[in-house]
């Protein structure tokens, strides 16, 4: 899997970047917020925050998530690998 890299754009925080950049991995495991939270042991609420920009997630934390989700949940070409 390749980085996930956002520019940040026009009026736009850091903890939104960070937000748009966890919400597009998820998004990419095919989780709903629910269970991607309990997937990575975080409170969802505290996911959510991260996702909408209202809290900013420490960037080695995504790095961490990152890591997690390519190498448990998406291989290289963007399939899941639980046998599909």
């Amino acid at each position: 899997m390749e980085r996930i890299i956002v520019e940040i754009q026009n009026n736009e925080t850091e903890a939104q970047r960070l937000g748009r950049m966890i919400k597009y991995l998820r998004l990419l495991t095919g989780m709903k917020r629910e269970d991607f939270a309990n997937y990575l042991h975080i409170p969802l609420n505290t996911v959510r925050d991260w996702e909408q920009g209202k809290r900013k997630m420490p960037e080695y934390v995504y790095e961490l998530i990152e890591y997690k989700v390519s190498r448990e949940l998406i291989s290289e070409d963007g399939d899941e690998e639980n046998g599909k």
